[in-house]
């Protein structure tokens, strides 16, 4: 068996969530997934958020995960946030600089 080690609370833990192709911020890695019958047990998923993103689409740990989202919704609770919060302070508009 050839692979990468990694410690999940060093390389993995609240690491930021990079989308791949466009670069944007999509969270950070809450939780990992252990898939415990494998021999030696390995990370089968990363949890952000209610979000569970597959180890296949994992494609680069670093300082950063980078991964592919396809179809997830990883922002949803930034977003939520960001509608019943966030715009409703006074001043949260787009306002001139």
């Amino acid at each position: 068996m050839t692979g990468r080690v990694l410690h999940a609370q060093l390389h993995l833990l609240d690491r930021q969530l990079i989308d791949q192709a466009t670069g944007a911020l999509l969270g950070k890695v809450d939780d990992v997934e252990l898939d415990l019958d494998a021999d030696p047990p390995v990370v089968s998923a990363l949890i952000s958020g209610r979000e569970r993103i597959p180890a296949v689409r994992v494609m680069e740990v670093g300082t950063a995960v980078k991964i592919v989202p396809g179809d997830l919704d990883l922002t949803a609770g930034d977003d939520w946030v960001e509608r019943h919060v966030i715009d409703k302070i006074p001043g949260a508009g787009h306002a001139p600089e």
